[in-house]
């Protein structure tokens, strides 16, 4: 894999990756919702064991995208940056929450953590650190907010299933999640992102996922 060092991306490779970001991990976040739906839904018994293995293939391409493009040296510049860091912890999250679920027949106990996850990963979108032009920011930082309060409200309807046992909140959360999804799938970059530095919003220097 070619790498890049830190800074060496021009605005619009920065639009172009984050658009195809966006649009990989909404179609695997689209693959977990369809497939828990079939298995909470409609009881397809390999659906249920499916689907927390996209959940991890999310968030490893993640990680994927953000630290190997890079020389290891740049890490720790990568870790700096806000909206990195916020991507990491997401990433991290979603690979948690994926392999809890896997786990979980054997450990019960971490039925919580994927629920967890999805609340964490929107908190992190509430507050998502954005880069460009004022407008290009307010547009971004709009759309990240009701992303990411679609994937808390998942989050706690699933945590509420697991606490209860309830058959049909176990239904709806996926359903939230897959609303949540095709803003992932559908998101793009507004005119103006990466261009210019914003206050309180440095212009970006890393790759976004």
């Amino acid at each position: 894999m070619r790498t890049h060092r830190v800074g060496s991306h021009p605005p619009d490779e920065l639009r172009r990756a984050s658009d195809l970001g966006h649009r990989i991990e909404g179609i695997l976040l689209l693959v977990v919702a369809v497939l828990a739906i079939a298995g909470n839904v409609f009881a397809i018994v390999w659906a249920s064991t499916a689907w927390p293995v996209p959940v991890v293939t999310a968030g490893l391409l993640l990680l994927i995208a953000i630290y190997p493009r890079h020389p290891v040296g740049d890490w720790s510049l990568i870790w700096g940056e806000p909206q990195q860091r916020q991507h990491t912890m997401i990433a991290v999250a979603l690979v948690a929450g994926g392999i809890a679920v896997l786990l979980k027949p054997r450990l019960p106990g971490l039925g919580v953590v994927w629920p967890g996850a999805l609340v964490l990963a929107g908190i992190l979108f509430l507050t998502h650190a954005q880069h460009g032009t004022g407008e290009a920011v307010r547009k971004a930082v709009r759309r990240h907010r009701i992303l990411g309060a679609t994937l808390i409200l998942a989050g706690l309807i699933a945590a509420s299933a697991v606490w209860t046992s309830n058959a049909a909140l176990a239904e709806l959360w996926p359903v939230v999640l897959l609303v949540a999804a095709l803003q992932l799938l559908l998101y793009r970059e507004p005119a103006g992102a990466y261009e210019a530095a914003h206050a309180g919003h440095d212009r970006g220097s890393v790759p976004p996922k």
